[in-house]
């Protein structure tokens, strides 16, 4: 029959807007279901190689499988210090971790021993039982940190705060990884999903709202057609049946469009992004999960929709054909809506002109899901936005693919906080525990504090190695407190670390969802170098000393290279990127100059060659490097080439016969003349001579050799030692605060007769002890590693066993500038580290954020455009008749949107507290947790108002475009009722 064809299918302008709507629902879905799980699988990408199939249990496990592992952690005080007991089982299997097999060290009872320990064996008596242990070092393991006391599980249980764990292997998914990564990211991807399901019901409820609202329109247009179809025997069923036909095919040409609008707005988000410059290397390709998430929301929109149209024309397919056969009811003044009787009893503010209050469910039930959707991003830019500032900067490795994948010099905070910059180092530590993903983050807590402005507002900040403070969302969230331990795998490496919660903290954003922990606890669970961190954060940095160059010069001496006489200079790149400098080289009145370039953190050395420098002491300057240098004989300055120099003893005992050697610079001279009174002596090929003092007194020694002349003095006494001869430099020359410099220190022995010692090293923060025995003639080498220092002047002492000392002391250069352009070398970049986290577990927060921000916006709009076109279609009548009387379009636009304001204001203020309860239910059931953060919105006068004003602009714009159609009709077309057209040669009857 022609008129169920035309029920079912025939279209009409508000049809195509209904469509429309749901096109945009339905793209809204597909857009955030392919990003989110683009981003999720782009992130469990990034992490794919940290994978392990090994759980970490606190309770008791089965120990009978053979990947069990019992461990017993416990703590005890060391030198002032709480350091961590592990208990292992002599018989403890090894772990094959990603494929390569870890041993574990072999405990001895009754005995701690530590990698990290140095001193001598020493005893300890244990907290609980008051046995006696021994304290010794143990080899290094790549499973146990260094730090770790290593016993049998017996001694470990007589120690303090004792926990047992298991470690074993298992088919599923630990609930705390061994290696936390993968799982961080698999984890926190699920959430998402999750999330994105919750995003389909807040979609099905503006596909009902808006097939009901349009479904309704063509019923309530349709009534007369409906009476004679009544009249004529068709039943309310069938009637039914129709309409529900004509709403699922509305929603599932709606539904097919906005998937392919969905994949397009996708792929022209993504591109515009790399366009503006954004980095995103998202994909927009339909998978498995993805289809997880679109088909069930599909077959929900068809249902929901089929529903809605069953739902608004039930009313006119139940009706006696006669109650049919009337006219609507039309104005306002005659709504008898369900409202009706609640309205009376409001004020005359609240009485409208043309639309009926009808319109308010259907738009605060749009304008909800608006909310809902508004609050979610308030608590994402309330998580990223106080730390993404451009206050703050973020110094990360240039070629690093990701900031877990960054290795920053730590020193470089250092030379910021010193050029009057907040700077705080950090290690990022992505984990899971007992099933929930949550961001760890490895600082320098006082920095960390400066940096960012937390607050403590329970217990106290950590200051041992293995004690943490934990953010207060996170803390409701895993429920753990101050007072507790947790024990947690290793983010990048696997590794157990356990660690005393001292307090809670609360800060801005992310910063309440953060574990934050010790630098040197990260550096063990993300197996980074000890010397850096994954990036340093940074805010007050002078931009106008960034022009300066990382190049430093280290050293600068005098050579002879190919018979040429000049300096040699070492070059140090102290930044994170190949640099470029040009160096002036002076000495004395003469300059040269060189362009150097140099990789990142390498160095180099260059030859600068000096023509016919004259005899004498000259000023040689290089960069930061200034000192006195010789040419051409003996003298007092720091460095020479010169003519002849003599070594020997300062003291020695009477009737000895000591070697004297004679040296060119650092080459030793043969046959050269070595005199003492009488007495005459030649050198051998490695420049040295024997001669006898057999008088005490002052001897003084003459070495002469092709003209040129050496002296020096020796004191001979009858208790003088036969002791070893020591000499101790420090290079660089030039050590800058980035740079470590080493300590050599030269033992010769210039007896006949070996010599045994211990030779003692001491500088700033070290001490070196080793035993050395040096053959008649030899030398004996100690180097040690000197800590980075701030600028300033610093000693280092040698000593022997015989008494001896010898001191020599160098200078480390400062440059209030190079700080700045060290972070300009790094990938230097606005916002916080906490932002580089966001970019990792989020992956392109900004893209996603951008696409959901577009189509909820326009999808909304949408929507309550449709709630408005059936408000305004009841009034169709009573617009007919303003028109014809003489009211211009603009007289009825003011009228609708003065009840749209009144309307459109309720239903703002009654969404956004249904929205807030909504939110705050999912929020207190853990729904709205992604990555281990909480999305907690953050309301402030601010977003009220905010809010308050895009609700209402948002129903003004709707009821607009609702009405600019109707207004521009003739006033006759509005108050005639619209009749099926009925096709030629159907035989059924035309209506007028």
């Amino acid at each position: 029959m022609g008129y169920r064809r035309v029920l079912s299918f025939g279209w009409a302008r508000r049809d195509t807007l209904a469509v429309v709507v749901i096109a945009l629902t339905v793209s809204f879905l597909v857009g955030a279901a392919v990003l989110g799980v683009a981003l999720g699988d782009q992130t469990t990408t990034i992490a794919a190689e940290y994978e392990t199939s090994y759980g970490i249990y606190e309770t008791p496990q089965d120990g009978s499988s053979s990947t069990a592992l019992a461990l017993t952690l416990a703590e005890t005080t060391l030198d002032g210090q709480r350091v961590p007991v592990v208990g292992i089982p002599r018989d403890a299997s090894a772990l094959t971790v990603r494929g390569e097999t870890i041993s574990l060290p072999t405990p001895e009872r009754g005995t701690l021993a530590a990698a990290a320990y140095q001193g001598p064996e020493s005893r300890l008596q244990s907290d609980a039982s008051g046995e006696t242990v021994s304290i010794r070092s143990r080899q290094s393991n790549s499973f146990i940190p260094d730090s770790w006391y290593v016993t049998d599980p017996a001694t470990a249980a007589s120690f303090d705060h004792t926990t047992q764990v298991t470690i074993r292997s298992v088919d599923g998914r630990a609930a705390t990884p061994l290696l936390s990564a993968l799982e961080f990211f698999v984890r926190g991807a699920g959430e998402l999903v999750r999330l994105l399901r919750l995003a389909t019901v807040a979609a099905g409820i503006l596909v009902a709202v808006t097939i009901y609202s349009v479904v309704q329109i063509t019923v309530r247009e349709r009534r007369p057609d409906i009476a004679v179809l009544r009249s004529t025997g068709t039943t309310p069923r069938q009637v039914l049946q129709l309409f529900a036909l004509r709403a699922v095919t509305l929603t599932a040409v709606g539904t097919a469009a906005g998937y392919g609008f969905g994949l397009i707005l996708v792929r022209v988000v993504v591109n515009a992004a790399i366009y503006g410059g954004l980095p995103t290397s998202l994909s927009a390709q339909i998978s498995q999960p993805v289809l997880s998430v679109l088909v069930p929301a599909v077959v929900l929109f068809l249902v929901v929709g089929g529903l809605s149209g069953l739902l608004a024309a039930y009313k006119g397919a139940t009706q006696e054909p006669a109650a049919l056969a009337k006219p609507a009811r039309q104005t306002a003044d005659a709504d008898t809506s369900r409202f009706a009787g609640l309205l009376k009893t409001c004020t005359g503010f609240l009485k409208t002109r043309l639309l009926g209050w009808e319109a308010l469910v259907p738009t605060a039930s749009t304008l909800t899901v608006f909310m809902c959707a508004l609050l979610l991003l308030t608590a994402v830019a309330g998580a990223v936005g106080p730390v993404s500032d451009t206050d703050g900067q973020t110094i990360t490795q240039p070629d690093a693919p990701h900031p877990i994948a960054s290795n920053v010099p730590v020193v470089y905070a250092d030379a910021l906080r010193s050029q009057g910059a907040a700077a705080s180092p950090e290690i990022l530590l992505f984990e899971v525990y007992e099933g929930d993903p949550i961001v760890a983050r490895g600082v320098n807590f006082s920095a960390y504090r400066e940096l960012s402005g937390v607050q403590i507002t329970e217990g106290s900040a950590p200051n041992q190695r293995y004690e943490a403070i934990i953010g207060a969302d996170l803390a409701r969230s895993s429920d753990l407190s101050p007072g507790q331990t947790v024990v947690i795998g290793g983010s990048t490496t696997a590794s157990v670390a356990r660690f005393n919660i001292t307090g809670t903290f609360t800060g801005t954003g992310i910063q309440d969802d953060q574990l934050l922990v010790s630098i040197p606890a990260a550096r063990e669970m993300g197996n980074i170098r000890d010397d850096s961190v994954h990036f340093v954060r940074t805010r007050g940095l002078d931009r106008e000393a960034a022009a300066t160059s990382t190049l430093v010069a280290t050293s600068a001496r005098l050579r002879n290279v190919n018979n040429r006489t000049g300096v040699s200079v070492t070059v140090t790149n102290l930044g994170l990127s190949e640099a470029t400098r040009e160096f002036d080289i002076k000495l004395g009145s003469t300059v040269r100059k060189r362009s150097v370039t140099v990789g990142s953190q390498q160095s180099t050395r260059v030859f600068v060659p000096f023509d016919e420098i004259p005899s004498g002491t000259h000023t040689l300057a290089v960069g930061e490097i200034a000192k006195n240098v010789s040419v051409g004989g003996p003298s007092g300055a720091s460095d020479s080439l010169s003519g002849l120099s003599i070594s020997a003893p300062r003291t020695a005992p009477t009737n000895s016969t000591p070697a004297v050697r004679v040296s060119l610079g650092d080459t030793p001279v043969a046959n050269a003349t070595i005199s003492l009174g009488a007495q005459t002596v030649t050198t051998n090929d490695r420049g040295l001579a024997r001669l006898a003092l057999n008088s005490t007194g002052n001897a003084t020694l003459v070495a002469t050799r092709n003209g040129e002349r050496a002296t020096t003095t020796v004191t001979v006494r009858d208790d003088a030692v036969r002791a070893l001869t020591l000499d101790a430099t420090v290079s660089p020359d030039a050590p800058s605060i980035f740079t470590r410099p080493k300590a050599t220190v030269r033992a010769w022995n210039p007896w006949v007769e070996p010599i045994e010692s211990s030779l003692r090293v001491t500088g700033p923060s070290v001490e070196k002890k080793r035993p050395v025995t040096v053959e008649s003639g030899e030398t004996a080498t100690v180097r040690a590693r000197l800590p980075r220092r701030p600028a300033g002047s610093y000693t280092v002492a040698v000593t022997t066993t015989a008494g001896q000392r010898v001191t020599t002391t160098y200078t480390v250069q400062g440059d209030d500038r190079l700080g700045a352009a060290l972070a300009q070398s790094g990938r230097y970049t606005g916002g916080g580290g906490i932002t580089q986290a966001i970019q990792v577990a989020f992956g392109n927060i900004e893209v996603l954020v951008l696409a959901v921000v577009a189509l909820l916006s326009v999808m909304t709009v949408g929507s309550t455009t449709a709630a408005f076109t059936r408000a305004v279609h009841t009034a169709k009548r009573e617009i007919g008749i303003r028109r014809a009387t003489g009211a211009s379009p603009w007289a009825i636009l003011s009228d609708v949107i003065v009840d749209t304001l009144k309307i459109g204001t309720t239903a703002t203020v009654l969404a956004g507290a249904i929205a807030f309860g909504v939110v705050s239910g999912l929020l207190s059931v853990g729904e709205l947790r992604v990555f281990g953060v909480v999305l907690e919105p953050v309301i402030t006068p601010t977003a009220v108002v905010a809010a308050l004003v895009g609700g209402v602009a948002l129903a003004v714009i709707s009821a607009t475009l609702a009405t600019a159609g109707m207004v521009r009709k003739m006033p006759a077309s509005l108050l005639v009722d619209r009749h099926i057209p009925v096709p030629e040669g159907s035989g059924e009857r035309r209506d007028a």
